[in-house]
């Protein structure tokens, strides 16, 4: 007997919803939804009332306001309008809707302008939502505006963005009940074209508006917002649909997920729950990976450990992101939030790496990022204690430990001859240098043992970390100030001086070779000067390849570069297909060189090569993209010689 399969019901609530939604009676409310005043909110409203009304609804103007824009106020001026209530208020004469007379009208449809406006006081409601609200009750279907600032959920993001706290909001409650939500968008150029042109704000008030919330990194991140606004409200209907109709799915929203990874056995484990996670999400996904500029370099087995995770990540469709800092934490979450990421994926700390893991420190800074802690399955390898703890036994440590011993002798030398005072300083030193040219752990340990070794030995009473005068409490605390502060400082600068160095490199080599190139008269000349440019990233042989009757030869560089049979094919690939190929890219990447075309506009005119002389070398990736710009700079100056 075939089994029979399990009834899907809808749940209860998800009925009840719709019961409530289909209530006798209650009018439909349809939302017009901008990022920013002067998107065309209102103007499209009126619109879509003027095609309504053409259809035979019933439709009046319940308010609505132009802001003195002429083509608003034509469109408006088309429409049966009624008449809004005047409410004195401190002398001044306040405009409102007239909610009594809008009810006494009873259209089918009711314009009502700015949904999160405050009624003037002595009006029945509080705020405009209240009195659509009472609109729809009353059986009156409601077309409102209202832009993404003043959601209530989005003030906060809102206020981080444009640096301006929205006081008027409208709360999600009431949103969440809109039958419609129709996104009125146009782009941030368009809408700053209409600022100067006097059709948002004056002028006047428009050169200011630009300047300040008007600004097109705001404009950007408003519209963002908006966009994913409405994509979630639209999810959220489709889900409520299928829920009551007990449709299997749909996918959540999408989101953004980071995984982090290191070297050890479970990378791989956990890059493959981080690709699970991602396809349950309908998120893009990157693997993070942080190379420490202190540890010890890794051992041929976690190297491998981590190229195979790197290697499962590209192949399972994730963005592969390596970095270089001092501290796994601080890297990990200053790439989150540069990159718009939701959600951090790591591994959980296990044995001895539960003492000093940063994924505390993630978990702690994360604030407003989701964070999932990944529980391995197994433990493929044991790995040594010693590599658990690198930090702690690293030579950064034990060099801060000799210039204290070294303060020490001083110290003992001059005992009889210095003031404590001056001694005490002589301690500073070496927190100082140690702040300076190593880690932060390491200042913080020097300025303690510092501190404990001149107590114990220069302060009364001797031999005994008992302190008398009160004041070297004082001394204490500021050590250990300075000794974060300074290293605070310097491993920003440890952290910026390089990434200066490569584009003060980057920027020589685009630069340097634009020059030479101009200067290039023929085509020979132009691959010279490519290749003369190609040396000195690394110990190697570089060359530029070009077509012959024999195909592809060396044209210049090193004539002795390495062109045997695979590698010409591979050479040959890139040149015919347009791509770079070789080693460390996704095409033949079995090759010992790395081949990029020298292309553009689908004309190919040779292919650039470069090999390093150590075989376990690759180029990095900004040398590759150096390289890409130095083919495309090339292939340009020939199209101009042709």
């Amino acid at each position: 007997m075939a089994a029979v399969e399990e009834e899907v019901r809808p749940l209860p609530e998800d009925l009840l919803a719709i019961a409530r939604r289909s209530e006798e009676g209650r009018g439909r409310l349809t939302v017009y939804l901008g990022y920013a005043a002067g998107v065309g909110k209102t103007y499209t409203m009126l619109e879509d009332a003027l095609q309504r009304r053409g259809e035979g609804v019933d439709i009046v103007i319940g308010y609505v306001e132009t802001h003195g824009r002429p083509e608003t106020g034509a469109l408006a001026a088309r429409l049966e309008a009624v008449p809004p209530a005047t409410i004195d208020y401190q002398g001044l004469t306040l405009r409102e809707m007239n909610l009594d007379a809008v009810l006494e009208r009873h259209p089918e449809v009711a314009l009502v302008d700015e949904l999160a406006h405050t009624n003037a006081p002595g009006s029945r409601h509080v705020k405009r939502y209240e009195d659509v609200e009472e609109l729809l009750h009353a059986g009156i279907s409601v077309y409102t505006t209202v832009n993404i600032q003043h959601v209530e959920s989005q003030s906060d993001a809102v206020a981080q963005i444009t640096g301006v706290r929205v006081l008027e909001t409208v709360p999600d409650t009431f949103l969440s009940g809109a039958d419609e939500i129709r996104l009125v968008d146009v782009t941030p150029e368009e809408l700053r074209l209409r600022l100067r042109a006097g059709k948002v704000y004056v002028r006047d008030m428009a050169e200011a508006a630009i300047g300040r919330f008007f600004s097109t990194g705001n404009l950007l991140a408003l519209r963002q917002l908006a966009l994913r606004y409405v994509a979630t409200a639209t999810d959220r209907q489709m889900v409520g649909h299928m829920r009551a109709r007990a449709i299997p799915g749909p996918w959540p929203a999408a989101e953004r997920l980071l995984v982090g990874i290191r070297p050890g056995p479970t990378a791989g484990q956990l890059v493959r729950a981080g690709y699970r996670l991602a396809v349950r999400l309908d998120a893009d996904w990157v693997v993070l990976t942080v190379d420490l500029e202190s540890e010890r370099a890794l051992t041929l087995r976690e190297r491998a450990w981590l190229t195979a995770a790197l290697e499962t990540g590209r192949r399972l469709g994730g963005r592969i992101v390596r970095l270089r800092g001092e501290d796994v934490a601080d890297e990990i979450l200053r790439y989150a939030r540069r990159n718009n990421v939701t959600m951090i994926m790591l591994g959980k700390p296990r044995g001895v790496d539960s003492l000093f893991s940063p994924v505390y420190r993630v978990l702690r800074r994360s604030r407003g990022i989701d964070i999932v802690l990944y529980e391995p399955k197994e433990d493929v390898v044991r790995i040594p204690i010693l590599r658990q703890v690198p930090h702690l036994l690293s030579w950064d440590y034990a060099a801060s430990l000799v210039l204290i011993a070294a303060a020490w002798g001083a110290s003992i030398l001059l005992q009889g001859i210095a003031q404590p005072e001056l001694l005490l300083v002589l301690q500073l030193l070496p927190v100082v240098v140690t702040a300076l040219f190593f880690r932060r752990g390491a200042a913080l340990l020097a300025a303690v043992v510092s501190i404990l070794a001149f107590d114990l030995i220069f302060v009364k009473p001797y031999y005994s970390l008992t302190v008398d005068d009160w004041g070297y409490f004082a001394a204490f605390a500021g050590y250990v100030v300075i000794a974060l502060v300074v290293s605070r400082l310097a491993s920003r600068l440890r952290r910026l001086l390089p990434q200066m160095r490569e584009s003060e490199a980057e920027v020589e080599a685009v630069a340097g070779l634009s020059r030479d190139l101009a200067r290039a008269a023929t085509r020979e000349e132009a691959f010279d000067t490519l290749a003369r440019h190609m040396q000195g990233f690394g110990p190697g042989s570089s060359a530029v390849l070009a077509p012959g009757p024999a195909g592809l030869h060396v044209l210049a560089g090193d004539p002795g570069y390495p062109l045997d049979a695979k590698e010409r094919s591979i050479a040959r690939w890139s040149y015919e297909n347009g791509e770079a190929a070789g080693r460390g890219t996704d095409n033949l990447p079995s090759g010992t060189g790395h081949y990029i075309p020298v292309r553009v506009h689908r004309l190919t005119f040779g292919v650039m090569a470069f090999v390093f002389a150590d075989p376990e070398e690759v180029l990095t990736p900004e040398n590759k993209e150096i390289f890409q710009t130095m083919a495309l700079l090339a292939a340009l100056t020939l199209e101009r010689m042709n």
